[in-house]
């Protein structure tokens, strides 16, 4: 389904471009893109090596499974079917730590481990649990206290104020989580036979 969608805004975009004789600007665009792809990967490797060090540095010295304990009396009321010492704790608390700091390409394979521990709980079910629900929920939604990407990206296309959207990231990935996490609720209360 993603892939129609980006088929057809690029369809509506080259046929935006015909209309208003834009054709060498979009050839521009094409040609150039790759470069700055490339050079936009190399900035951002040392940001994502450095916090990705350090959570594993935080993993191994066991702050990680501090944090999920500190947090369990958050998160035993978004994920209340996981079992309590289980090791899914510690890649949520890795998952919403790398969240928080706006990491998240470094998020995601923390999310891909957390699944796979929830589809064992599961029972290797091809339905997704309600915690399996949650998580994508919570993922989409990524309450974000230190937006370090944003704030390197912008820093790198010459923004004289790089960390002026922290505050405007904050309150608005508070609403969205919220907002998740209310969403999540109310489909599960609707839905909650399904996952008997």
């Amino acid at each position: 389904m993603v892939n129609k969608i980006w088929l057809l805004l690029f369809i509506i975009g080259i046929g935006f471009a015909i209309y208003n004789h834009k054709i060498p600007e979009v050839n521009k665009a094409l040609l150039d893109s790759p470069k700055e792809s490339v050079m936009m990967i190399i900035n951002l490797s040392g940001l994502y090596i450095l916090w990705n060090g350090l959570l594993q540095i935080a993993k191994d010295s066991g702050l990680i499974d501090a944090f999920s304990k500190k947090i369990y009396f958050i998160t035993k009321h978004i994920f209340p079917e996981l079992p309590k010492d289980h090791d899914v704790h510690g890649y949520l608390a890795s998952n919403i730590a790398a969240n928080m700091l706006g990491l998240g390409s470094v998020s995601t394979p923390l999310g891909i481990k957390s699944m796979e521990a929830m589809k064992k709980i599961n029972g290797d079910k091809d339905t997704a649990s309600r915690s399996m629900i949650t998580l994508i929920l919570l993922n989409s939604s990524c309450l974000t206290l230190l937006p370090t990407t944003i704030i390197s990206l912008r820093q790198i296309y010459g923004s004289s104020e790089p960390t002026k959207v922290m505050p405007i990231i904050l309150v608005s990935t508070i609403f969205s989580t919220i907002f998740a996490v209310i969403i999540d609720r109310v489909f599960y209360y609707f839905n909650k036979n399904k996952f008997k």
